[in-house]
């Protein structure tokens, strides 16, 4: 019981945190990387454009750096992009966590970021498993 316990705690808390950081805007979609975060990037890679640090990526972000100087906001943008380059300027579900998987797959992350990311997992891990199993272990006494 204690294996399945631990084993639900670990696949919850990787499961939220990942989706946390693949959907989640860090950014305020009044800067560049808020609005860049609903793009794909324009070549054939399939990073999110926030992630992008290539000239083809840099190039849209400096546009988009225009455009908020210009006091357009994040759906004008989009729109913008939408309109110029067609449904593959913006980003499905599918395409962002392959983005993101192809980020961390091809060392796009710092070491010092994933080890960081690895305890975070692990500490949460520990408090939710000491949670479930001290229900568990209510429910248990209760039954006797």
């Amino acid at each position: 019981m204690k294996t399945l316990v631990l084993a639900v705690s670990f696949l919850g808390v990787l499961a939220f945190m990942s989706g946390k950081y693949i959907f989640m805007v860090s950014a305020p979609d009044n800067s560049v990387m808020g609005v860049s975060h609903s793009l794909a990037c324009p070549c054939e890679c399939p990073m999110v454009l926030e992630d992008c640090h290539m000239s083809c990526g840099l190039e849209w972000k400096d546009l988009i750096g225009d455009k908020l100087k210009a006091s357009l906001t994040k759906t004008d943008i989009t729109a913008y992009f939408y309109k110029r380059y067609g449904k593959e300027a913006l980003l499905t579900p599918a395409q962002r966590i392959s983005g993101k998987w192809y980020e961390i797959t091809r060392g796009g992350y710092p070491a010092k970021d994933m080890v960081l990311f690895g305890l975070i997992v692990i500490v949460w891990t520990a408090l939710v498993y000491t949670g479930l199993m001290m229900i568990v272990e209510k429910f248990k006494s209760q039954k006797v």
